[in-house]
């Protein structure tokens, strides 16, 4: 458990504040991800290459997030600060991030856009690793399904705040504004707000009770960390990963090329409002589920779910019905990642918790990669004489279906029985 954390009462409200940082840095990210970069794209590359540039901006900003966090995280186990051991790396990484929004609206071809990127993911994830290891430094076992599920909201709220706004803002021609400025200085703004409330609540909790960030330092290394166990969980991390990433890298152009949308961008702003709200449902129910009956379980049918889900989309015909299935196959995208999310926290160990959130995370970017390596494959699938011109967005959702199912069947060895997680603090109920 914790430290100190035992001796705290963690209301919904107070894991809201404490998440507050996920809505900002998620959002952000998945918008950029989702449609800033990809409309930037457009103007600096080459139409029929466009999957092929998003791809290499994706990768090499994954190359960075694998380079950055565990470094960062493990630099923030060891750092002793009036304010806690992450906030300092969560101000910094963010502030300059928001600034690198500046070079991205200006950047005049791709190879200064590339440029822009890089430093813009280094800088989210100085900010991003870190903050990861909040829940780990803060929250009892026992409340790690709730604060897991609080996270997952405020990751699907920021994601679909963000980019609901790009995408109904940042293509916008009429009047004399400049929307692609008011939509970048949003994102800016709403990331800096949202991480500036998790940041104060941390820093006076750290203020009342400084005995917690003077924990013992330890000899952390890779070695120390890794074993069996957390290898199981990182292989059936990164295939699940990577079937969520796929659609959200290409969703805007399959919505486009595929369905037949005429503005895929306001559509897509739509269907993650739609997934937004039922994933919320389903991991608050989720996250009190999983601190009762065990994380992987709920992982388990979260997986299967989303697999029905995928292979459903391929019926889409207009934006209805696209608004149905992600509603369903959000909530089931919610469950798993609620579930595990909350099993990666409870792995670890408090006093290594950001090298241990940097290493998961090292499956997570992978997973994202391995899906944006993926634009090569579906432009050529889709230029294959006789195929169909979507061919290579069936191949592309059909694969994420069988990932979901793949990481399903991954996690089943895994060995949770015995967690003290099961076991409440009798001297810290949970709260609500």
């Amino acid at each position: 458990m914790a430290q100190g954390a035992g001796a705290e009462k963690w209301s919904q409200w107070d894991l809201l504040r404490l998440n507050s940082f996920s809505f900002g840095i998620s959002g952000f990210i998945l918008a950029m991800d989702t449609v800033v970069l990809p409309i930037f794209v457009l103007t600096t590359a080459p139409d029929e290459l466009k999957n092929t540039y998003l791809a290499v901006l994706g990768i090499s900003g994954l190359v960075m997030a694998a380079l950055v966090q565990p470094t960062i995280g493990r630099i923030s186990d060891r750092t002793h600060s009036p304010f806690g051991r992450r906030v300092p790396f969560i101000l910094w990484g963010s502030v300059f991030a928001a600034l690198g929004l500046i070079g991205v609206r200006l950047a005049p071809n791709f190879a200064v856009l590339f440029a822009v990127w890089i430093f813009i993911q280094a800088n989210v994830n100085i900010a991003y690793g870190p903050g990861l290891a909040l829940i780990r430094d803060s929250v009892p076992l026992h409340r790690i399904g709730m604060a897991s599920s609080m996270k997952i909201m405020s990751d699907a709220a920021g994601a679909a705040v963000m980019i609901a706004i790009t995408g109904a803002l940042i293509g916008k021609t009429s009047g004399s504004l400049d929307w692609e400025w008011i939509s970048l200085g949003i994102l800016a703004f709403l990331m800096i707000l949202t991480i500036s409330i998790t940041s104060v609540q941390v820093s006076l909790r750290e203020l009342r009770t400084p005995s917690n960030s003077q924990r013992q330092d330890v000899e952390s290394s890779f070695g120390s960390i890794l074993n069996p166990q957390l290898g199981l969980f990182l292989a059936s991390r990164l295939v699940m990963i990577t079937a969520v990433a796929s659609f959200q890298t290409y969703g805007l152009f399959f919505l486009r090329d595929s369905v037949g949308l005429d503005n895929p961008a306001e559509a897509l702003g739509r269907m993650i409002l739609v997934i937004a709200g039922s994933l919320g449902l389903a991991v608050y129910i989720s996250g009190w589920v999983s601190d009762r009956v065990g994380r992987k379980s709920v992982v388990m049918v979260g997986a299967i779910g989303a697999a029905v889900g995928s292979l459903w989309m391929l019926t889409a015909n207009d934006v209805t019905e696209v608004l149905i299935i992600a509603s369903v196959t959000g909530a089931s995208v919610g469950v798993l990642l609620s579930a595990n999310w909350a099993l990666a926290n409870e792995l670890a160990d408090d006093n290594q918790a950001g090298l241990h959130i940097g290493i998961v995370n090292l499956a997570t970017i992978a997973g994202a990669a391995l899906a944006k390596l993926l634009g090569p494959g579906i432009d050529a699938l889709n230029q294959i004489p006789g195929r169909a011109d979507d061919f290579g967005y069936q191949v592309l959702i059909t694969g994420a279906a069988g990932f979901f199912i793949l990481g399903a069947v991954l996690i089943i060895p895994l060995k949770t029985t015995g967690r003290e997680f099961f076991s409440r603090d009798q001297n810290s109920p949970p709260s609500s």
